[in-house]
């Protein structure tokens, strides 16, 4: 059996919204947009939610399932 690795992820304040990271690696960015947060992943715009909680969760769901 194979062992799962632990992934330290590291959220980053910016002007408009958060970066996610992990080590050098940008993940995900997540942009407040008139009350919304918008999730951008590898540049693409991919789901725009009311909650920075889900904004998050939705950014880590995205990382997992590239993976």
């Amino acid at each position: 059996m194979s062992k799962k690795k632990d992934t330290e992820l590291e959220i980053i304040d910016t002007a408009d919204g958060a970066v996610i990271k992990s080590g050098k690696k940008t993940i995900a960015e997540i942009k407040e947009k008139s009350g919304n947060f918008v999730i951008v992943f590898s540049g693409k715009e991919i789901a725009t939610v009311t909650s920075f909680e889900a904004a998050l969760e939705e950014a880590i769901m995205a990382y997992n399932l590239s993976i």
